[in-house]
């Protein structure tokens, strides 16, 4: 089985235990993005590894025309708009946002596409993009005899990665266990 489909079968039997689904890191920020980078009504969204889709449904309901985006067939199942499979290292062409979302996402994805993903997200993304990156490892994936965060780096490390692909990178000050970003191009 190639890369991208080992991981996607990963993430297919992640989606299928009730445990995971419970957590919603994405949808606990959801406001704070929100206000921080100053979204409106109308304003168009893509949620990139929206998970259950909680967050990209709290967007919609706050007037965003919104997009979710995962690696997994059976992961959105909480969004009623738009929704598109794919891995954000290698993106579909489905368009340009005014706002990229993408919380406890980037820890997941390999360290050999990092860089290809926040390539991706900068180039889909007109206004700013909000990150949330996790900077400690995760058991969950034990259930299913797989790991889950393939790529835990320092702040410093994250900072930089995100430096390379927009021309503004605001960090939350204050945090220790995430890196909370809030980028522009």
């Amino acid at each position: 089985m190639d890369h991208l489909n080992a991981e996607r079968a990963k993430y297919e039997k992640m989606w299928a235990q009730p445990a995971y689904r419970e957590r919603s890191p994405g949808f606990r920020l959801v406001a704070t993005a929100f206000d921080w980078m100053g979204m409106r009504e109308g304003q168009t969204l893509c949620d990139y590894g929206a998970g259950t889709g909680r967050a990209s449904q709290w967007l919609a309901d706050h007037g965003l025309r919104g997009t979710a985006f995962d690696i997994a067939e059976n992961a959105i199942t909480e969004f009623d708009g738009p929704k598109v499979i794919g891995t954000l290292w290698d993106m579909p062409a489905f368009g340009t946002f005014d706002y990229g979302f993408c919380c406890d996402v980037m820890e997941h994805i390999p360290p050999e596409h990092v860089s290809d993903c926040l390539k991706g997200i900068a180039l889909r993304t007109a206004r700013c993009a909000f990150f949330q990156i996790a900077l400690f490892e995760c058991h969950m994936g034990k259930g299913i005899g797989e790991h889950l965060h393939l790529t835990v780096k320092p702040t410093n490390w994250w900072v930089a990665a995100l430096q390379r692909h927009f021309g503004s990178v605001e960090i939350k000050p204050g945090e220790t266990k995430y890196v909370i970003a809030k980028c522009t191009p």
